[in-house]
C-alpha cells in the first residue's frame, strides 16, 4: 500500500484530535501580551515539539516538525527584539503544528498496525483458496473497496482540516481585534471616543457571533472592522486626553495664582486694627482660602479659583472697612509709627522681590517681576517724600506682584527642568541616527539630515530609508510633541524654483513618515525655505551638499498662549 494511500485514513482519524488541539491553543491566546506571556508560549511550543520528536514525528511527517521549529525560531527572534505580541502569535502556531504532528504520528502508527493485521488476514485467506482466479477476484474487490473508501475519507478529511484551519486563522484575527479594543479601553476611549469605541465593541461581538455560527469570512471581516474602529478610538482618546490635561494644567495655574493673590490680600490686613464686623468677614475670608487650598489638592481647580477670588474680595472689603473705620485713628498716630509701618512694608516687599529674583522671576516672568520692582521703587520714592500711606500701598502692591511672580517662576522652573531632561534624552538618542546632526534650540531639538536624500523627482532615495526608519522610531518614543519638517536647498537655480523644490521635498518627507513609518499626520507639518537659510557656504560642492538638507524640529518648548 502506498504512503499517500496510508496517510489518507490517518488524517481522518486525527481530525477530532487536531480540532481539540487547535481549539485549545486558540483559547489560550491572551487578551494582552507581555514578555512573560510570550516567553511562556515559547516554552510550551518547545515542549510540544520535543514530545512530537519523541513520538517519531520526524520520521513519519518531517514537514510538520520542520514548520513548527521554523515558527519557534521566528518567535524567539521576535521576543529578543521586544515584539511580544508577534512572538506569542508565532509561538502559538508552532505549538499547533507540533500538536498536529503528534496526533498524526500516533494515528499513523495505529493505522499502520491495523493495516498490517488486515493484510495478514487477507494473505491467510488468499492462501486458503485453491482457485487462483477466485483469489484474484477477491483481491480486486478489496482493492476497489479500499480505493472508494479512501477517496471518500480523503475528501471528508480535507474539508474538515480546511474548516479547522479557517477557524484557527479567524480566531487569531479576532484575538488581534480584542487586543486593539483593550488598548483603546485602557486609554479611556469609552469616555473620550465613545462612537468609534462602541462601533469597535459591536463589531467584535458580531465577529464572535459569526465565528460561533461557522461564518468565518463574516467573522474575519467584522474583526478587522473592529480593529480599525478601535485604532481610531485610541487616537481620538489620546488627543482628547492631551487636550484635557492641558486645560487642567491651565486651570491649576489660574487657581494657584488666585490663591497667591488672596494670600497677599489677607497678609495686607493682618496687622491692621479692624471692627468686629470686619473681623468676621476676615475670618470668613481665611476659611474660604483654606477651602480653596483643599480644593486645589483635590484637583477641583474651578472651585479653588472661585473660593480664592471670594477670599480676596472679602479681604479687600475688610481692608476698605478697616481703613474707613480707623482712618481718624490712623491720622492721629505719630508720624514715626506711620513711617515704621511704611519701612516694615518696604522690608517685606524687598524680601519678597529678592525671593522672586532668586527664583529667576526676572527672566521667567519678566512683566510681573518688573511690576513688583517698579512698585517697590515707587514705594521707596514715596517714603523719601514722606508719603507714607502711598509707600505702604505701593509696597503691598510690590509684595502682591512679587508673590505672584515667585509662584509662576517656580512653576516655570519645574517645567523647564522637565523639558530640559526630555531634550537631553532626545539629543542623546537622535545622535545615534546615521548621517544626522543634532542640536538643542529655543524651540526644541533640531535634527539635521543633509546630503542627497531625494531623487531627481524629489522622492526619498532607498539608500537613506533606514535612516528615516531610525528617525521614525525616535519620534514614536516621544509621541507627545509636534514636529516641523523644514526643507532647504542650495543656491543653484532661481529662488522661486528652489522654494518650490524645498516645499515639495519637505512634503514628501512628511508623507514618507506617515505612509511608511506610521507617524500620525496630526503631529506633523512641513514648510520649505528654499535657499534662504544656508548653514554652509554655497561656493563649493561640500557646502552646497550641507545646505541641501531637511531639518526635523521636535517642539519640546510649550507655545505661549
Amino acid at each position: 500500500m502506498s504512503k499517500t494511500h496510508r496517510r489518507l485514513p490517518v488524517i481522518i482519524g486525527c481530525l477530532s484530535v487536531i480540532s481539540m488541539f487547535i481549539g485549545g491553543c486558540a483559547g489560550k491566546a491572551p487578551p494582552s501580551v507581555d514578555v512573560k506571556t510570550a516567553g511562556d508560549s515559547i516554552v510550551e511550543a518547545r515542549h510540544s515539539i520535543a514530545l512530537a520528536r519523541d513520538a517519531g514525528a520526524a520520521e513519519c511527517i518531517p514537514q510538520e516538525i520542520e514548520q513548527a521549529e521554523s515558527f519557534l525560531e521566528q518567535a524567539q527572534e521576535l521576543l529578543r527584539k521586544g515584539k511580544n505580541q508577534e512572538s506569542a502569535v508565532l509561538a502559538f502556531h508552532a505549538d499547533v503544528e507540533a500538536r498536529i504532528a503528534i496526533a498524526l504520528t500516533q494515528s499513523a502508527q495505529v493505522m499502520q498496525r491495523a493495516e498490517e493485521i488486515q493484510e495478514t488476514k487477507l494473505r491467510i485467506m488468499w492462501e486458503a483458496k485453491s482457485d487462483e482466479a477466485a483469489a484474484a477476484i477477491a483481491r480486486q474487490s478489496i482493492a476497489e473497496w479500499k480505493a472508494r473508501e479512501a477517496q471518500q475519507e480523503s475528501e471528508k478529511a480535507k474539508a474538515q482540516a480546511a474548516e479547522q484551519i479557517r477557524k484557527a486563522e479567524t480566531d487569531l484575527i479576532i484575538a488581534k481585534a480584542e487586543l486593539e479594543v483593550n488598548l483603546a479601553a485602557k486609554a479611556k476611549a469609552s469616555e473620550y471616543a465613545e462612537e468609534p469605541y462602541t462601533e469597535a465593541t459591536l463589531s467584535l461581538q458580531g465577529a464572535r457571533t459569526a465565528l460561533a455560527a461557522g461564518d468565518f469570512q463574516k467573522a474575519a471581516a467584522a474583526a478587522e472592522e473592529s480593529a480599525r474602529h478601535a485604532a481610531n478610538a485610541l487616537i481620538q482618546a489620546k488627543v482628547k486626553a492631551e487636550a484635557e490635561a492641558a486645560e487642567s494644567l491651565r486651570k491649576r495655574d489660574e487657581a494657584i495664582s488666585a490663591i497667591a493673590k488672596a494670600e497677599v490680600s489677607l497678609e495686607q490686613i493682618k496687622e491692621i486694627p479692624i471692627t468686629q464686623y470686619a473681623k468676621d468677614m476676615y475670618e470668613k475670608a481665611e476659611n474660604m482660602l483654606k477651602e480653596a487650598g483643599s480644593a486645589l489638592k483635590a484637583k477641583e481647580y474651578d472651585k479653588a479659583e472661585s473660593l480664592a477670588e471670594q477670599a480676596r474680595l472679602s479681604a479687600s472689603s475688610v481692608l476698605a472697612i478697616a481703613e474707613a473705620k480707623d482712618k481718624e485713628t490712623r491720622e492721629k498716630e505719630a508720624m514715626e509709627d506711620i513711617k515704621a509701618n511704611a519701612l516694615d512694608a518696604m522690608a517685606r516687599a524687598d524680601r519678597k522681590v529678592a525671593e522672586a529674583n532668586a527664583a529667576g522671576a526676572a527672566e521667567l516672568v519678566t512683566d510681573t517681576y518688573n511690576q513688583a520692582q517698579e512698585a517697590l521703587n515707587q514705594a521707596k520714592q514715596a517714603l523719601l517724600e514722606e508719603s507714607f500711606d502711598k509707600a505702604i500701598s505701593l509696597a503691598q502692591q510690590s509684595v502682591s506682584y512679587a508673590t505672584t511672580a515667585l509662584v509662576m517662576a517656580e512653576a516655570k522652573t519645574r517645567q523647564a527642568k522637565e523639558i530640559k531632561e526630555i531634550e537631553n534624552r532626545i539629543v542623546e538618542e537622535a545622535g545615534k541616527i546615521p548621517e544626522a546632526s543634532v542640536r538643542s534650540t529655543d524651540r526644541g531639538v533640531v535634527i539635521i539630515m543633509g546630503g542627497d536624500l531625494f531623487s531627481r523627482r524629489n522622492n526619498i532615495r532607498k539608500e537613506v530609508q533606514d535612516n528615516l526608519k531610525a528617525l521614525a522610531e525616535l519620534l514614536k518614543r516621544y509621541p507627545d510633541y509636534k514636529v516641523i519638517i523644514e526643507g532647504h536647498t542650495d543656491s543653484s537655480g532661481s529662488e522661486e524654483s528652489n522654494l518650490k523644490i524645498s516645499n515639495e521635498r519637505a512634503l514628501n518627507f512628511l508623507r514618507y513618515l506617515v505612509d511608511n513609518e506610521g507617524i500620525p499626520l496630526e503631529r506633523l507639518c512641513s514648510v520649505g525655505y528654499g535657499e534662504s537659510r544656508p548653514i554652509a557656504s554655497n561656493i563649493n560642492e561640500e557646502g552646497r551638499r550641507q545646505n541641501r538638507r531637511v531639518d526635523i524640529i521636535i517642539l519640546t518648548t510649550p507655545v505661549s498662549p
